[in-house]
């Protein structure tokens, strides 16, 4: 029985730290969730054509990003690729 799941977004600074920038709750890992928490992101991120956005390519996360961040570009992380 899924309890939920933590979606979060993490950026990497001048220092090559990787800091959080914002997590959600959600019911389960899918579209609608992902669409949610990506449309509470571009809320707060002022220049989202000089964002990138590195993922599992999960097919959540591919709709709300042509549905929400289509001007961003979004990368497949090496580790899950593999």
């Amino acid at each position: 029985m899924t309890r939920g799941v933590l979606l979060v977004a993490v950026c990497k600074d001048g220092n090559e730290m990787i800091y959080p920038l914002a997590f959600g709750f959600a019911h389960s890992e899918c579209i609608k969730s992902w669409t949610w928490f990506l449309k509470q992101l571009r809320n707060v991120i002022q220049y989202p054509e000089r964002v990138m956005f590195v993922s599992d390519r999960h097919e959540g996360i591919f709709a709300g990003m042509e549905a929400i961040f289509h001007d961003a570009a979004h990368g497949v992380c090496a580790y899950h690729l593999s």
